[in-house]
């Protein structure tokens, strides 16, 4: 867990004001809800995703997959995944022993913000 701990500690003193929770770590950024999630098994995988970023129903879930799709065809690391009734942005990395977490954090904070954009973009031409 050196790696969560050490993401932790980038996010506190850059501001964001983690909370360390069962699945991860909790962060809000640019009025939006963000949450990382740890594999135990895995110390190096990093995922960074926006949660619940569109409500799926039984009458728009054909147009929200078919707009992931379009999102996870379009992007690098990120994809927008259609989870039960909500669909999420996520960015996942594999990282080495020391990760500068002052280049892939706000990069992947960017990556995200522009996807969700992206996402809701897409919707309106449907």
């Amino acid at each position: 867990m050196k790696i969560i701990d050490e993401l932790m500690e980038y996010l506190a003193n850059d501001g964001l004001r983690p909370q360390k929770e069962d699945f991860g770590i909790f962060f809000r950024y640019q009025m939006l809800n963000f949450a990382v999630f740890w594999d135990e098994d895995d110390d190096h995988f990093l995922r960074i995703s926006i949660p619940n970023i569109f409500d799926v129903d039984e009458n728009n879930r054909i147009d929200a997959l078919t707009v992931s799709n379009i999102i996870n065809m379009e992007r690098k690391v990120v994809k927008a995944l259609v989870t039960n009734d909500s669909v999420w942005i996520s960015a996942e990395q594999l990282l080495d022993q020391n990760p500068v977490y002052s280049d892939i954090v706000p990069r992947t904070l960017g990556m995200l913000l522009e996807a969700r954009q992206g996402y809701y973009e897409h919707l309106k031409k449907l």
